[in-house]
């Protein structure tokens, strides 16, 4: 064979335009098929998923009988984002993480579970040296129709009667929302009742020992029925929240003369 003669064939060939645009026009519609081949088949291809059988909270250990099987398409599965889990061994003996409930018939992401260890922390778990929980009791209306949620910031304002006038200030400022709980200590957020939403009675917040000592000496007072509510504040305050402070001294002043008084 003439190796030469050959290399000369294939250069003229590829050295004349037409020719060549005409290879790579093939070359292109023969990519673009497979891969428009490809996106189809992955497309229409059923893939398996794992659904909740029943309603999980925040907590709670997914087992097998919790967990059903389902043929979906695999467009659904990459419209998620990869956010999806789809194996049963991703699933299966995890813990749906804090803040969490799993309605019946939800699929599994992966922000909702977690391991045991995370599972069993809880806001309370590491607070700051010297700060302490402290329960607010709420209501629907104190809580602004239950749109005070974990995380928010609020301000604690205090309400009062002193010498027959009625007095509303604010006392403390800057506190996070740590819990929200119904009667039975239930987050409202992340339980449902008869498929009802829970209603709000504790509000749990943290701050200095010092802070607490003060809203627990005014509640225990009878002089002046100091009573303590949430204030919201507004959604971009939790980007650069300030740390809590006493944002009223006069008020400290009544509440440590109501306390004396009453001794």
């Amino acid at each position: 064979m003439d190796f030469t003669k050959l290399k000369k064939n294939f250069t003229r060939i590829f050295s004349n335009p037409n020719t060549l645009t005409f290879i790579l026009a093939i070359i292109s519609i023969i990519v673009l098929y497979r891969v428009y081949a490809y996106m189809v088949n992955n497309a229409i291809q059923p893939t398996t998923l794992y659904y909740a059988a029943t309603d999980l909270y925040e907590g709670e250990q997914v087992t097998n009988d919790k967990i059903s099987p389902v043929e979906i398409s695999g467009s659904f599965l990459n419209s998620q984002n990869g956010t999806l889990l789809r194996g049963r061994g991703q699933i299966v003996n995890k813990y749906v993480a804090n803040g969490f409930r799993i309605p019946q018939n939800s699929f599994f992401y992966k922000s909702a579970l977690t391991d045991l260890d995370a599972a069993d922390e809880t806001p309370f778990t590491n607070l700051p040296d010297n700060w302490t929980i402290y329960r607010l009791p709420v209501d629907f209306n104190s809580t602004y129709g239950c749109s005070i949620m974990t995380g928010d910031y609020i301000d604690i304002y205090a309400t009062f009667d002193y010498n027959g006038k009625l007095f509303n200030d604010i006392f403390i400022k800057s506190i996070q929302v740590y819990m929200v709980v119904d009667s039975s200590g239930y987050d409202v957020f992340t339980h449902t009742k008869d498929g009802d939403k829970l209603k709000p009675e504790t509000l749990y917040f943290a701050v200095p020992i010092e802070e607490y000592r003060l809203l627990e000496i005014a509640n225990r007072g009878n002089k002046y029925h100091i009573k303590f509510y949430p204030v919201p504040r507004e959604t971009s305050y939790s980007e650069n929240p300030e740390q809590p402070s006493i944002a009223n001294q006069q008020l400290v002043d009544l509440i440590l003369s109501q306390a004396l008084d009453e001794q």
